[in-house]
């Protein structure tokens, strides 16, 4: 009877077995193992204190932290070494090319400064010893002509180079250009500054806007001073 029972019972478990349903566990999802990476990255593991330490774990500790120091200054010394060489290559690259290397914003800004401060020593230098006349255009002659003298109606042949704006840029030049004075064929400040030269002089003329081409930009600014320097070849 005993083994009767024995028998039956486990009939009933291999049948509740045989016909219980099935749990499958679900597959974690992708977002799941990522949180779970980032959860085993951000286990910190207790360090043993150094009082808990033996002296020959200790000593080993010196040595790793030495050789990451070591293998940090290496790391640092082949970065530099890399961006010198670089640098180097690209000084080489514009030298070969024959441009000239940028220069840097600070640097750019610097040389703005003194660039404007030697223009404007030099404007002040220059306006020395220069005469005044209508329409504030000022002159001096650098070079006092011997040939017949410039007059109102006079054709005439000059020489000039015409600059401009506060770093005085170059904005047009001629060996030969005639015009007749008083015909508005030019700004009215450049036929005020010429007349009264002779034959093989020198004049250098300062025009303001209201004498030259007001508010306009040529290529100086607008309303810059034009600097002009004229030799008057012939006179008729």
């Amino acid at each position: 009877p005993q083994l009767t029972q024995l028998l039956s019972k486990m009939d009933k478990q291999v049948n509740e077995l045989r016909f219980a349903p099935v749990q499958r566990r679900r597959p974690r999802s992708k977002k799941e193992l990522r949180e779970e990476k980032k959860a085993s990255k951000k286990a910190v593991t207790t360090k043993p204190r150094k009082e808990d330490l033996s002296p020959d774990d200790i000593i080993k500790d010196q040595q790793k932290e030495e050789k990451l120091q070591l293998k940090e200054e290496r790391r640092k010394e082949r970065d530099a070494r890399k961006q010198a060489r670089k640098r180097n290559e690209q000084e080489q690259k514009f030298l070969n090319s024959g441009w000239e290397r940028p220069l840097g914003k600070k640097r750019q800004k610097m040389d703005h400064r003194i660039l404007s401060s030697s223009v404007q020593k030099e404007k002040e230098d220059s306006d020395a010893g220069f005469q005044t006349l209508a329409m504030d255009v000022k002159f001096i002659d650098v070079v006092v002509g011997r040939g017949n003298v410039v007059q109102d109606k006079s054709l005439v042949t000059v020489l000039y180079k015409l600059t401009g704006g506060r770093y005085c840029v170059q904005l047009d030049s001629s060996k030969n250009f005639t015009l007749r004075v008083g015909a508005g064929a030019v700004i009215k400040g450049w036929e005020i500054g010429l007349l009264g030269m002779a034959v093989g002089g020198t004049r250098k003329l300062i025009i303001p806007p209201k004498a030259g081409y007001g508010s306009q930009d040529i290529g100086a600014g607008a309303g810059a001073l034009l600097f002009f320097d004229v030799t008057l070849l012939t006179c008729a």
